[in-house]
């Protein structure tokens, strides 16, 4: 994959020296981040004896999915309709997969007292983050179009499906573009320390709006009606990107209209003018972003007293060693001052309100007359599957941008590094999951009333023990001993499947539960708090290898 990118990066040469850049210093910096990313493994195949990097594996998935998207929009027989809306998924799930995953390598500081005191000028520096982006985001976009590229070869040609293919490259730069400009433009408004705190709640904010869009504005539209339907070109429609590349698409079937001709220059001129924009004019203020301190450590010290006396009331109640209370503290103190760390875990908090309208279904016209049908239903078990996202923080636990200070671990005297391990779990649970957790109990409460508190709570329950059973076999290193980037990129969609796969049987244990008296679920519900405290022993007395 390196070699391939690097060739087609100089396809391009000339034009990456007319953005003025350093082209010799742009190849070198993108191979070795190339070269770093693809050696790269993740924990969790570190227990094999051939190590693979499952980027191959993520890949393979955005490909069933791109299947589906282009099995739904397979009846919509107006070409321009159907690229538009399929280009429209391929760039809000190339956005989504830039804010959650990739602003933290856009960001990335840790290279500055090696780069930024060489004569690399701020051009050069900058086009190769883009560009190392640009080729994780290009192969995900490749993945989901694959196989709707192959079924424009077979209802078209193949020239079609070549067309079709530039414009999801297409569509991938102008994603890149379109984000990047936003931080850049947003980084000349707001400086310092409160700029990253500003885009670390943007990110979130963006990540919900993004996902609820996509999830709910196909479910507005009638999918029956739009096989009929033919796209009407008005002044506005030039101002949707997606509709760009499709056009681009179109103007290619020789079926095109002056209309086209325009869509065909917006896919080619605004990539490419809006390149010599960032590069050329925002650049520096991407290299003054870089120059800022990471954190402000004098930030929220007096701001978080009365929360650090309760959350150490917390840690005496639920940690039963020493250890377990130092692992429960140095989570604490951590979380609450690693940007990349919220930048990860937040969004996935954000989107639950998205998710509850999605599998709720609710009639926005009649509310009333909704809450009452769900009030005759088992639908409050989906809020059981949502408790899922409370979880998502833990399997953020290991890494850091500062994996050097795991020295200690090796320096102090003791070896029960388990219960480290274990009370930071327990540390991300309550911070996350007890309080998501308990808002989606009280909605339920009040709408399907008390009688279902039992079933919520064995839920609750199950969740916790299998996040703990997911801990286990996932052999997870030390709290904060793992570089950031040794974290696969798009390797949390894997444990989104994972844990979804889980909570689905979860919900469904706890639906068969629901036909059980409610002496019956209180019996359940001890029984699986003595399988969670036999899941903490385990995670204590696990040995773990200390970098």
């Amino acid at each position: 994959m390196v070699d391939f990118s690097l060739f087609f990066v100089r396809l391009f040469r000339k034009l990456i020296q007319l953005w003025g850049v350093d082209y010799q210093q742009f190849e070198t910096l993108l191979r070795n981040n190339l070269i770093l990313d693809f050696r790269r493994s993740h924990s969790l195949h570190k227990s094999s004896k051939k190590q693979k990097n499952p980027f191959i594996k993520q890949l393979v998935i955005f490909t069933f999915i791109g299947g589906f998207v282009e099995f739904s929009l397979y009846s919509i027989h107006d070409i321009l309709l159907n690229l538009t809306i399929l280009y429209a998924i391929i760039m809000v799930m190339l956005a989504t997969t830039l804010i959650n995953e990739f602003t933290s390598v856009l960001f990335d500081e840790r290279e500055n007292d090696i780069l930024l005191v060489r004569p690399i000028s701020h051009r050069t520096f900058f086009l190769a983050r883009l560009m190392h982006i640009q080729f994780y985001v290009g192969y995900i976009a490749l993945a989901l179009s694959l196989l709707s590229g192959i079924v424009l070869a077979i209802k078209y040609n193949v020239v079609i499906m070549a067309v079709y293919f530039i414009g999801v490259g297409l569509s991938a730069w102008i994603t890149l573009l379109f984000t990047i400009f936003f931080y850049l433009a947003l980084s000349k408004v707001v400086k310092g320390n409160k700029f990253k705190d500003f885009v670390t709640y943007v990110q979130i904010f963006l990540a919900v709006v993004i996902f609820g869009g996509y999830q709910l504005l196909p479910r507005i539209v009638n999918t029956n009606s739009m096989k009929h339907i033919y796209m009407s070109v008005h002044w506005w429609t030039y101002f949707i990107p997606p509709a760009w590349p499709a056009g681009f698409v179109k103007f290619f079937t020789f079926n095109g209209t002056t209309g086209m001709l325009l869509f065909f220059v917006l896919a080619l001129a605004v990539p490419f003018l809006g390149a010599i924009v960032v590069v050329r004019f925002l650049s520096r203020g991407f290299g003054n972003i870089l120059g800022q301190s990471t954190v402000d450590e004098s930030s929220q010290i007096e701001k978080k007293s009365l929360k650090e006396k309760f959350s150490d009331n917390m840690n005496r109640l639920f940690c039963v060693t020493d250890m377990e209370k130092e692992g429960w503290k140095i989570t604490m103190k951590t979380t609450r001052r690693d940007r990349k760390f919220k930048q990860s875990v937040y969004p996935m908090l954000g989107i639950i309100p998205v998710m509850a309208i999605i599998m709720l279904k609710p009639d926005f016209t009649d509310i009333t007359g909704s809450i009452h049908k769900m009030g005759d239903s088992y639908r409050y078990l989906y809020f059981i599957f949502l408790g899922f996202f409370g979880i998502m923080g833990i399997f953020q636990l290991p890494y850091t941008d500062t994996p050097e200070a795991s020295w200690i671990y090796k320096a102090l005297p003791f070896n029960q590094h388990g219960h480290l391990i274990s009370g930071a779990v327990k540390a991300l649970l309550y911070k996350f999951f007890f309080p998501v957790y308990s808002l989606l109990i009280l909605f339920s409460v009040l709408v399907w009333n008390i009688r279902i508190f039992p079933e919520m709570l064995l839920g609750g329950l199950l969740t916790v023990f299998i996040t703990l059973i997911m801990v286990i076999f996932q052999k997870m290193e030390l709290p904060f001993t793992q570089a950031r980037e040794m974290q696969q990129k798009g390797d949390k969609i894997l444990i989104l499947f994972l844990g979804m796969f889980s909570m689905g049987a979860v919900a469904g244990l706890v639906y068969v539960s629901s036909f059980l008296p409610y002496w019956g679920i209180l019996a359940l519900s001890i029984l699986v708090v003595g399988m969670i405290v036999w899941a903490n022993r385990s995670i204590r007395t696990k040995k773990y290898g200390v970098i």
